[in-house]
């Protein structure tokens, strides 16, 4: 029974967020729009932190005495 009711409201949300995403579509596709353009920087910005970068150079092994 508790099964029946949980799927009953997961259609029944699934119905009014589709009927009112339908009613503000075109603020929806504002925000997607947005989210893209968001997302497209911030994956330029993680390309270039993950550039290669220099190996560092170590200074002048000491010599060993004998």
């Amino acid at each position: 029974m508790t099964t029946l009711i949980t799927i009953a409201i997961f259609v029944a949300g699934f119905v009014v967020g589709a009927l009112v995403t339908r009613k503000n579509l075109k603020e929806v596709n504002a925000v997607v729009a947005e989210a893209k353009e968001l997302a497209e920087k911030i994956d330029k910005k993680v390309d270039e932190l993950q550039a290669p970068k220099k190996p560092a150079t170590r200074g002048r092994k000491p010599s060993t005495k004998k």
